[in-house]
């Protein structure tokens, strides 16, 4: 490695798994986290790593564990809520690179939106959503517009976790869902982001031999395949972790929209989702065995026509983003620096075809569309 990694939030469930990763491939990240014993003891596990002291709540801490040209992983969510000291801090180390885990539209949105200008400027490159949310479908999007070519308009993607129960999602990850339920959402329509409601749409993608429903959310691929295709008008991404309850999580979102409006609801709402998630178990690392990652991509004409349709399938989600952020840092601290500076996708940074060994070698590969219907 030429360049430090530091891990922020290193003793969180995504954290620790992607410290392992790293560890396991004979990187020697420093493990930056709030509590100094769970460090320690992490540390003293993973081969006797470094650490340091870093609170999201006290951005003097965060700031200062971060040096020039570091590769800072932030695994600190809700990322809405305490996710902007590690941005901020990456900015001001000059060189540095910055990648994420949120899936959370609220944050996605201010990274492209107010970050990516200052760190441009200041010549760094920040890699948001860089897990399962949602690096797989910025490969499937951008295969499949590739093959569809010029004619391209409009491109949808899905998630799907085929076999994940309801307690398979850790803590965090509900906790960024309650953010997200209640918070409005984003789409690439007519050529701009715009501003949506939560679950506007509902639609179906053929995933292994079932036609399964997905509602509308704000993902990163509004950002990052666009700047790929220069005819593209639309892009929609779908999460198609809810099955049948698609439709009436719809109708709740609609709901929830009116209720908002009500003076004090949101921060009510939110603190009690946030109560009542916590109180739920969360998986431990390597407990969900059997979950299987389903991502399609279709392209369509201006027409409404499919031109091309891509499917990446693989590893379970949280696999899949410890495994690709380790990949992803060990290139950027290796020398294969981004290729771009500010907010850039996966496919700016490093290019398609290392995009495509990147998500490989973390468990996903390519399936045909004829293969998703079997």
């Amino acid at each position: 490695m030429t360049s430090r990694i530091v891990v922020f939030g290193a003793t969180g469930y995504t954290g620790r798994l992607v410290a392992e990763r790293l560890a396991a491939q004979g990187a020697r990240p420093v493990l930056a986290g709030r509590d100094e014993r769970r460090l320690g003891e992490l540390a003293e596990r993973l081969g006797g790593l470094e650490t340091v002291k870093a609170d999201a709540m006290r951005r003097n801490s965060v700031f200062a564990a971060v040096e020039p040209g570091d590769v800072l992983i932030s695994t600190v969510g809700p990322f809405a809520k305490w996710g902007d000291a590690a941005v901020r801090a990456a900015i001001a180390a000059t060189g540095a690179t910055y990648i994420d885990s949120t899936g959370e539209p609220v944050f996605i949105r201010r990274v492209f939106e107010e970050m990516g200008g200052p760190a441009e400027r200041a010549g760094v490159t920040l890699m948001p959503a860089m897990g399962f949310d949602f690096v797989p479908g910025a490969l499937a999007g951008a295969l499949a517009l590739r093959e569809a070519g010029p004619s391209a308009v409009r491109v949808d993607v899905g998630y799907f976790s085929l076999g994940m129960g309801a307690d398979g999602a850790s803590a965090g990850t509900r906790e960024s869902m309650v953010g997200a339920t209640l918070n409005d959402n984003h789409a690439f329509r007519e050529g701009a982001v715009r501003t949506v409601r939560p679950a506007e749409r509902v639609r179906t993608f053929p995933v292994k031999g079932k036609e399964r429903s997905a509602i509308s959310v704000g993902g990163a691929e509004h950002y990052t395949l666009p700047p790929l295709h220069p005819t593209l008008l639309e892009v929609n991404v779908y999460l198609g972790w809810f099955g049948p309850l698609a439709k009436p999580l719809q109708a709740g979102a609609l709901a929830g929209t009116v209720a908002l409006k009500l003076p004090g609801m949101r921060s009510v709402l939110q603190a009690a989702g946030e109560r009542l998630v916590s109180l739920a178990g969360a998986p431990e690392a390597g407990t969900t065995p059997g979950t299987l990652s389903w991502v399609p991509a279709i392209a369509y004409d201006a027409a409404g026509e499919p031109l091309a349709e891509v499917h990446v399938t693989g590893t379970d989600a949280y696999d899949f983003t410890a495994s690709f952020i380790a990949w992803a840092a060990r290139r950027a601290a290796g020398g294969n620096r981004p290729h771009a500076v500010g907010a850039v996708g996966p496919v700016e940074a490093f290019g398609l075809e290392a995009l495509e060994q990147g998500c490989a070698a973390a468990g996903l590969r390519s399936v045909s569309a004829d293969a998703a219907a079997a």
